[in-house]
């Protein structure tokens, strides 16, 4: 269970620049570390807290929401949160979007 849970970050990882994963809403850092707590946070609290976001919904029933947050460089952060299959959130990644200039 644990090599699947690596794999999906590593998948969303890899993603994360694609269209697909691009977040819906913009929060401050300090609100979506004090709303969303790795096994007890649930899909309905986080929706009540932070509002709606850019949903991936996998056959598994794993589920992944992304926000965006000002960083401190300047570049937007990304928070990636992975629910488990009954809605509880299994683990969180965070970030600064490093974007090639073109």
């Amino acid at each position: 269970m644990k090599w699947l849970m690596i794999a999906l970050l590593t998948l969303l990882a890899a993603c994360s620049g694609t269209r697909a994963l691009q977040a819906s809403k913009n929060v401050p850092y300090a609100t979506l570390e004090q709303t969303v707590h790795v096994g007890s946070s649930t899909r309905e609290q986080v929706r009540a807290a932070l509002g709606d976001s850019t949903a991936i919904r996998f056959d598994s029933g794993y589920e992944v929401w992304m926000y965006t947050y000002p960083a401190a460089s300047g570049a937007p952060g990304e928070y990636v949160i992975l629910f488990g299959g009954d809605g509880v959130v299994k683990k969180v990644r965070s970030g600064e979007v490093y974007r090639v200039q073109k």
